[in-house]
């Protein structure tokens, strides 16, 4: 299972040749949520079993089995708790520049570009129901299982499929101009949180987070409630424990040492807090991954 779950992403999808990469994710199997982030590549996700709340781009969503996720470069996603049963999504994360022309032309001036530079937009949501769901399904499939058994020339196949999918977006599908004061919204909470990302190591104060956007502390409090669903210090405390249990799984520090490495300076506080999150103590958490 890929475990991608920095708020910016800083990996590399896929090749420099290729750059594109498949992820099968099961939650809440030993990965809890997934924090709110960003990354620069579109994202396709289908949702294969269960259901999960969602949050794309200031909005919430409930999202269940066959439900997609159209996920435009740079735009906030990530799920807003931790799913209570199984839940199973297959993704493509891949730069839209590997679909556009060097010379170009009409698919790329009048579709792509538009797509990649976010001044239009598809819903970020499409429910199950929707009558194009359906041919999206088969477009994904045939995606997935060419990227999975890699014949020989499997790029020039996933890369004729892609642009069938946004054929068929781009027929069936109603898509929109982009709202410039959210755009402005987001701008603001990319920096906070990538903010939170270079320093949660460190102590973070909501004066510090206010003053990135220029607000006072208590207009900066509410913007943030309002559009994360949840406060800054809950964000942060949610963020240093996905990087807690992320170190518990990929390194040998002792428990107290990635609680101080993590930013909590009070181990019996960061205990309580790791097991209500993740339902068993951080020691537990590192059995289990390492078991599994």
């Amino acid at each position: 299972m890929n475990k991608n779950v920095n708020l910016f992403e800083k990996v590399q999808h896929g090749s420099v040749m290729f750059p594109l990469e498949y992820y099968h994710c099961v939650f809440p199997f030993g990965l809890g949520n997934l924090p709110v982030h960003w990354h620069k590549e579109f994202e396709i996700t289908y949702v294969q079993k269960g259901s999960c709340t969602y949050q794309i781009d200031l909005q919430t969503y409930q999202i269940q089995e066959g439900d997609f996720l159209l996920v435009p470069p740079e735009m906030l996603h990530g799920t807003g708790e931790d799913p209570e049963q199984e839940f199973v999504t297959d993704s493509f994360v891949f730069r839209m520049d590997m679909l556009e022309s060097q010379r170009q032309d009409s698919c790329t001036a009048r579709f792509l570009t538009p797509l990649d530079g976010g001044q239009l937009r598809f819903p970020v949501y499409l429910p199950a129901e929707n009558p194009a769901a359906g041919l999206l399904r088969d477009a994904f499939e045939k995606i997935r299982q060419t990227f999975l058994e890699k014949p020989f020339g499997y790029e020039l196949e996933i890369k004729a499929e892609l642009y069938h999918f946004f054929f068929l977006l781009y027929s069936r599908v109603p898509y929109q101009r982009t709202d410039l004061e959210n755009r402005e919204i987001t701008r603001k909470l990319k920096l906070v949180l990538q903010f939170i990302q270079d320093h949660y190591q460190q102590t973070v104060t909501v004066q510090e987070l206010a003053e990135i956007c220029h607000f006072s502390e208590y207009h900066f409090m509410r913007f943030f409630k309002q559009h994360m669903n949840m406060t800054c210090i809950e964000y942060l405390n949610q963020y240093r424990l996905e990087m807690a249990a992320r170190q518990l799984v990929q390194t040998d520090l002792s428990v107290t040492g990635i609680a101080l490495e993590s930013g909590f300076n009070n181990i019996s506080y960061f205990n309580r807090a790791f097991k209500k999150k993740f339902g068993v103590t951080p020691r537990e958490y590192r059995f289990n991954s390492h078991s599994c």
